[in-house]
Protein backbone atom coordinates (compact mmCIF):
# COMPACT_ATOMS: atom_id res chain seq x y z
CA UNK A 1 0.00 0.00 0.00
CA UNK A 2 2.90 2.42 0.99
CA UNK A 3 4.50 1.66 -2.50
CA UNK A 4 1.46 2.23 -4.20
CA UNK A 5 1.01 5.97 -2.56
CA UNK A 6 4.64 6.81 -3.44
CA UNK A 7 4.12 5.56 -6.82
CA UNK A 8 1.27 7.93 -7.38
CA UNK A 9 3.28 10.99 -6.33
CA UNK A 10 5.84 10.02 -8.30
CA UNK A 11 3.64 9.95 -11.29
CA UNK A 12 1.64 13.31 -10.18
CA UNK A 13 5.05 14.95 -9.61
CA UNK A 14 5.99 14.01 -13.51
CA UNK A 15 2.38 15.06 -14.40
CA UNK A 16 2.79 18.64 -12.66
CA UNK A 17 6.39 19.26 -13.89
CA UNK A 18 5.53 19.38 -17.36
CA UNK A 19 2.12 21.37 -16.69
CA UNK A 20 4.15 24.00 -14.57
CA UNK A 21 6.69 24.51 -16.93
CA UNK A 22 3.74 25.08 -19.99
CA UNK A 23 2.03 27.46 -17.35
CA UNK A 24 5.45 29.53 -17.25
CA UNK A 25 5.93 29.44 -20.84
CA UNK A 26 2.30 30.76 -21.60
CA UNK A 27 2.70 34.25 -19.87
CA UNK A 28 1.32 36.49 -20.85
CA UNK A 29 -1.97 34.46 -21.34
CA UNK A 30 -4.03 37.99 -20.25
CA UNK A 31 -4.23 41.66 -20.28
CA UNK A 32 -1.08 43.42 -18.46
CA UNK A 33 -1.61 46.65 -16.73
CA UNK A 34 1.13 49.67 -16.75
CA UNK A 35 0.91 51.47 -13.99
CA UNK A 36 2.04 55.27 -14.62
CA UNK A 37 2.75 57.20 -11.57
CA UNK A 38 1.48 60.83 -13.25
CA UNK A 39 -1.17 62.31 -14.83
CA UNK A 40 -1.93 61.43 -18.61
CA UNK A 41 -0.07 64.04 -21.28
CA UNK A 42 3.20 64.03 -18.81
CA UNK A 43 6.56 63.31 -19.62
CA UNK A 44 6.39 59.37 -17.91
CA UNK A 45 3.09 59.29 -20.14
CA UNK A 46 4.57 60.09 -23.06
CA UNK A 47 7.24 57.47 -22.70
CA UNK A 48 4.73 54.48 -21.47
CA UNK A 49 2.14 54.34 -24.31
CA UNK A 50 4.35 53.97 -27.27
CA UNK A 51 6.34 51.26 -24.88
CA UNK A 52 2.95 49.64 -24.50
CA UNK A 53 1.76 49.59 -27.82
CA UNK A 54 5.08 48.21 -28.68
CA UNK A 55 4.79 45.68 -25.92
CA UNK A 56 1.77 44.82 -26.78
CA UNK A 57 2.67 43.34 -30.39
CA UNK A 58 5.33 41.25 -28.97
CA UNK A 59 3.81 39.66 -26.21
CA UNK A 60 0.47 39.07 -27.85
CA UNK A 61 -1.57 40.39 -25.20
CA UNK A 62 -3.21 43.84 -24.18
CA UNK A 63 -0.54 45.86 -22.57
CA UNK A 64 -2.77 48.43 -21.15
CA UNK A 65 -1.42 51.91 -19.61
CA UNK A 66 -3.32 52.97 -15.95
CA UNK A 67 -2.52 56.50 -14.76
CA UNK A 68 -2.66 56.57 -11.12
CA UNK A 69 -1.27 60.31 -9.88
CA UNK A 70 -1.00 61.41 -6.46
CA UNK A 71 1.30 61.60 -3.13
CA UNK A 72 4.49 62.22 -5.35
CA UNK A 73 4.16 58.82 -6.92
CA UNK A 74 3.88 56.89 -3.81
CA UNK A 75 -0.12 55.92 -4.92
CA UNK A 76 1.21 54.06 -8.19
CA UNK A 77 4.36 52.48 -6.12
CA UNK A 78 2.44 50.98 -3.54
CA UNK A 79 -0.19 49.51 -5.61
CA UNK A 80 2.31 48.01 -7.31
CA UNK A 81 4.75 46.84 -4.72
CA UNK A 82 1.13 44.78 -3.46
CA UNK A 83 -0.11 43.13 -6.54
CA UNK A 84 0.42 39.35 -7.26
CA UNK A 85 3.67 38.55 -8.46
CA UNK A 86 2.42 37.39 -11.64
CA UNK A 87 4.02 39.43 -14.43
CA UNK A 88 0.21 41.66 -15.17
CA UNK A 89 1.03 44.44 -13.18
CA UNK A 90 3.95 46.69 -13.86
CA UNK A 91 5.34 50.35 -12.93
CA UNK A 92 6.72 52.88 -15.19
CA UNK A 93 8.46 54.30 -12.44
CA UNK A 94 11.41 56.61 -12.54
CA UNK A 95 14.43 58.56 -10.38
CA UNK A 96 12.09 60.21 -7.94
CA UNK A 97 9.37 57.45 -6.92
CA UNK A 98 11.91 54.43 -6.97
CA UNK A 99 14.90 56.27 -5.98
CA UNK A 100 14.45 59.26 -3.78
CA UNK A 101 10.96 58.45 -2.52
CA UNK A 102 12.51 55.34 -0.48
CA UNK A 103 14.69 58.35 1.81
CA UNK A 104 12.01 61.27 1.00
CA UNK A 105 9.02 59.42 2.33
CA UNK A 106 10.58 56.70 4.25
CA UNK A 107 8.33 57.84 7.38
CA UNK A 108 5.16 57.19 5.43
CA UNK A 109 6.01 54.62 2.84
CA UNK A 110 4.29 51.55 3.20
CA UNK A 111 6.95 49.74 0.86
CA UNK A 112 10.42 49.94 0.43
CA UNK A 113 11.17 50.46 -3.84
CA UNK A 114 14.23 48.57 -3.69
CA UNK A 115 13.16 45.22 -1.86
CA UNK A 116 9.56 45.01 -2.51
CA UNK A 117 9.96 45.80 -6.67
CA UNK A 118 12.66 44.79 -8.84
CA UNK A 119 13.29 45.93 -12.03
CA UNK A 120 12.45 44.71 -15.31
CA UNK A 121 14.77 47.24 -17.04
CA UNK A 122 16.03 50.51 -17.51
CA UNK A 123 14.27 52.87 -20.45
CA UNK A 124 16.24 55.56 -20.76
CA UNK A 125 17.45 59.26 -19.19
CA UNK A 126 15.58 62.80 -19.54
CA UNK A 127 18.96 64.99 -19.38
CA UNK A 128 17.89 68.60 -17.08
CA UNK A 129 18.97 71.95 -18.62
CA UNK A 130 19.58 75.25 -16.04
CA UNK A 131 17.63 77.66 -17.64
CA UNK A 132 17.34 81.18 -16.58
CA UNK A 133 14.56 84.08 -17.52
CA UNK A 134 15.82 86.72 -20.18
CA UNK A 135 15.76 89.77 -17.71
CA UNK A 136 17.68 87.44 -15.69
CA UNK A 137 21.24 89.76 -15.56
CA UNK A 138 23.41 87.39 -16.04
CA UNK A 139 23.78 85.14 -18.94
CA UNK A 140 26.54 82.58 -18.65
CA UNK A 141 26.87 80.15 -15.45
CA UNK A 142 29.69 82.09 -14.22
CA UNK A 143 28.05 85.55 -14.42
CA UNK A 144 25.10 83.83 -12.48
CA UNK A 145 27.77 82.41 -9.81
CA UNK A 146 28.81 85.81 -9.74
CA UNK A 147 26.00 87.70 -9.36
CA UNK A 148 24.60 84.81 -6.88
CA UNK A 149 27.87 85.74 -4.72
CA UNK A 150 27.15 89.34 -4.70
CA UNK A 151 23.59 89.23 -4.45
CA UNK A 152 23.00 86.69 -1.61
CA UNK A 153 19.41 85.38 -0.89
CA UNK A 154 18.48 87.61 -4.14
CA UNK A 155 18.18 84.93 -6.65
CA UNK A 156 15.05 83.56 -7.25
CA UNK A 157 14.44 79.95 -8.49
CA UNK A 158 11.19 77.99 -9.41
CA UNK A 159 10.61 74.74 -7.52
CA UNK A 160 8.07 71.86 -8.79
CA UNK A 161 8.14 71.22 -5.26
CA UNK A 162 9.19 70.43 -1.89
CA UNK A 163 11.46 67.62 -1.97
CA UNK A 164 11.53 67.34 -5.31
CA UNK A 165 13.96 66.32 -7.22
CA UNK A 166 14.71 69.66 -8.59
CA UNK A 167 15.22 71.05 -5.03
CA UNK A 168 18.05 68.42 -4.21
CA UNK A 169 19.80 69.37 -7.23
CA UNK A 170 19.61 73.32 -6.23
CA UNK A 171 20.74 72.77 -2.93
CA UNK A 172 23.66 70.88 -4.30
CA UNK A 173 24.43 73.66 -6.09
CA UNK A 174 24.26 76.71 -3.10
CA UNK A 175 26.64 74.11 -1.48
CA UNK A 176 29.29 73.16 -4.11
CA UNK A 177 29.12 77.02 -5.55
CA UNK A 178 29.10 78.87 -1.99
CA UNK A 179 26.08 80.21 -3.40
CA UNK A 180 22.30 81.53 -1.29
CA UNK A 181 19.24 81.69 -3.32
CA UNK A 182 15.16 81.62 -2.53
CA UNK A 183 13.07 78.80 -3.70
CA UNK A 184 9.59 79.56 -5.04
CA UNK A 185 7.44 76.76 -4.98
CA UNK A 186 5.06 76.42 -7.78
CA UNK A 187 1.96 73.63 -7.72
CA UNK A 188 -0.07 72.52 -10.96
CA UNK A 189 2.93 70.31 -12.68
CA UNK A 190 5.25 72.28 -14.77
CA UNK A 191 2.67 74.92 -16.37
CA UNK A 192 2.69 77.53 -13.98
CA UNK A 193 6.38 77.42 -13.23
CA UNK A 194 7.63 77.86 -16.84
CA UNK A 195 5.14 80.74 -17.68
CA UNK A 196 6.87 82.46 -14.28
CA UNK A 197 10.25 81.79 -15.80
CA UNK A 198 9.13 83.05 -19.75
CA UNK A 199 7.37 85.89 -17.92
CA UNK A 200 10.59 86.92 -15.45
CA UNK A 201 8.79 86.53 -11.95
CA UNK A 202 11.63 83.93 -11.21
CA UNK A 203 15.47 83.73 -12.35
CA UNK A 204 16.14 80.52 -12.71
CA UNK A 205 14.52 77.18 -13.05
CA UNK A 206 16.05 73.12 -13.55
CA UNK A 207 13.23 71.82 -16.35
CA UNK A 208 13.83 68.71 -18.67
CA UNK A 209 14.88 68.99 -21.93
CA UNK A 210 11.83 68.47 -23.70
CA UNK A 211 10.38 71.55 -21.78
CA UNK A 212 13.23 73.91 -21.98
CA UNK A 213 14.26 72.64 -25.71
CA UNK A 214 11.55 74.87 -27.36
CA UNK A 215 11.90 78.10 -25.32
CA UNK A 216 15.47 77.88 -25.76
CA UNK A 217 15.70 77.64 -29.42
CA UNK A 218 12.76 80.29 -29.37
CA UNK A 219 14.56 82.96 -27.66
CA UNK A 220 12.25 82.67 -24.19
CA UNK A 221 14.59 81.29 -22.01
CA UNK A 222 18.44 81.11 -21.46
CA UNK A 223 20.22 77.98 -21.07
CA UNK A 224 23.19 78.06 -18.62
CA UNK A 225 23.63 74.50 -18.52
CA UNK A 226 22.81 70.58 -18.74
CA UNK A 227 22.88 68.11 -16.63
CA UNK A 228 24.37 65.58 -19.01
CA UNK A 229 28.44 63.97 -18.94
CA UNK A 230 28.80 65.51 -22.34
CA UNK A 231 27.21 68.01 -24.26
CA UNK A 232 23.92 67.68 -26.05
CA UNK A 233 23.17 67.71 -29.72
CA UNK A 234 20.34 69.98 -29.34
CA UNK A 235 22.30 72.55 -27.59
CA UNK A 236 25.79 72.04 -28.50
CA UNK A 237 26.60 75.72 -26.98
CA UNK A 238 25.21 74.96 -23.93
CA UNK A 239 28.22 73.77 -20.63
CA UNK A 240 27.50 70.72 -18.75
CA UNK A 241 27.16 71.61 -15.44
CA UNK A 242 31.03 70.16 -14.51
CA UNK A 243 32.39 72.28 -17.40
CA UNK A 244 30.17 75.45 -15.86
CA UNK A 245 31.79 75.08 -12.49
CA UNK A 246 28.50 74.23 -10.97
CA UNK A 247 29.23 70.78 -9.80
CA UNK A 248 26.50 68.22 -11.39
CA UNK A 249 22.95 68.23 -12.17
CA UNK A 250 20.32 65.11 -12.35
CA UNK A 251 19.18 63.93 -14.84
CA UNK A 252 16.07 62.22 -14.77
CA UNK A 253 15.65 58.24 -15.37
CA UNK A 254 12.61 55.60 -16.13
CA UNK A 255 12.55 52.03 -16.18
CA UNK A 256 9.94 49.25 -15.53
CA UNK A 257 9.36 47.06 -11.91
CA UNK A 258 7.45 44.64 -11.18
CA UNK A 259 6.78 42.97 -7.48
CA UNK A 260 9.82 41.34 -5.87
CA UNK A 261 8.54 37.96 -5.73
CA UNK A 262 7.88 37.74 -9.89
CA UNK A 263 9.22 34.60 -11.17
CA UNK A 264 12.78 34.94 -12.95
CA UNK A 265 11.50 33.71 -16.09
CA UNK A 266 8.19 36.08 -16.21
CA UNK A 267 10.63 39.02 -15.50
CA UNK A 268 13.22 37.44 -18.31
CA UNK A 269 10.60 37.63 -20.58
CA UNK A 270 9.42 41.32 -19.78
CA UNK A 271 12.48 42.32 -20.10
CA UNK A 272 13.40 41.06 -23.53
CA UNK A 273 10.41 43.05 -24.65
CA UNK A 274 10.78 46.16 -23.60
CA UNK A 275 13.91 45.81 -25.41
CA UNK A 276 12.65 45.04 -27.62
CA UNK A 277 10.12 47.18 -28.09
CA UNK A 278 13.00 50.17 -27.43
CA UNK A 279 14.55 48.96 -30.69
CA UNK A 280 11.76 49.21 -32.66
CA UNK A 281 11.50 52.72 -34.99
CA UNK A 282 8.35 54.13 -33.90
CA UNK A 283 9.35 53.64 -30.05
CA UNK A 284 12.75 55.55 -30.85
CA UNK A 285 11.09 57.89 -32.73
CA UNK A 286 8.46 59.08 -30.04
CA UNK A 287 10.18 58.87 -27.22
CA UNK A 288 13.30 60.87 -28.89
CA UNK A 289 10.41 63.82 -29.23
CA UNK A 290 9.64 63.24 -25.55
CA UNK A 291 13.51 64.05 -25.47
CA UNK A 292 14.38 60.78 -23.75
CA UNK A 293 17.58 59.19 -24.37
CA UNK A 294 17.39 55.41 -24.42
CA UNK A 295 19.49 53.02 -22.51
CA UNK A 296 18.36 49.85 -22.28
CA UNK A 297 19.53 47.63 -19.69
CA UNK A 298 21.79 43.90 -20.81
CA UNK A 299 19.91 42.06 -17.97
CA UNK A 300 16.67 42.82 -15.43
CA UNK A 301 19.91 41.96 -13.00
CA UNK A 302 21.60 45.14 -13.89
CA UNK A 303 18.77 47.25 -13.78
CA UNK A 304 18.21 46.60 -10.00
CA UNK A 305 21.67 47.03 -9.33
CA UNK A 306 22.16 50.55 -11.07
CA UNK A 307 18.72 51.69 -9.05
CA UNK A 308 20.11 50.68 -5.87
CA UNK A 309 23.00 52.21 -6.28
CA UNK A 310 21.17 55.17 -7.46
CA UNK A 311 18.87 54.93 -4.14
CA UNK A 312 22.02 54.51 -2.37
CA UNK A 313 23.75 57.92 -3.85
CA UNK A 314 20.80 59.93 -3.54
CA UNK A 315 20.12 58.89 0.25
CA UNK A 316 22.99 60.49 0.69
CA UNK A 317 22.53 63.33 -0.54
CA UNK A 318 19.13 63.85 0.59
CA UNK A 319 19.67 63.44 4.03
CA UNK A 320 22.51 65.96 3.55
CA UNK A 321 20.60 68.26 2.31
CA UNK A 322 17.85 68.94 5.58
CA UNK A 323 14.95 69.40 2.53
CA UNK A 324 11.71 67.35 3.74
CA UNK A 325 8.36 66.75 1.96
CA UNK A 326 5.60 68.77 3.27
Amino acid sequence: MKQQFLGAIAIASVIAAPLAASAQTEFPSRPIKLVVPFAPGGASDAVARPVAQAMTSILGQPVVVENKPGAAGNIALEQVARAPADGYTLLLGNISTNAMNQTSYAHMLKTVPTKDLTAVGMVGITPSVLVASTVFPPKSAQDFIAYAKGNPGKVNYWLPGIASGPHFDMVQLERFTGIRMTGVPFSGGAGPGMAALVGGQVDIGLINLGGALAQVKGGKLNALAVSTPARLPELPDVPTASEAGLGSLTSSWQGMFVPAATPAAVVGKLHLALNEALAKPEVKDALSKAAVILTPSKSASDAQAYVVGETTRLAKIISDSGVKPE
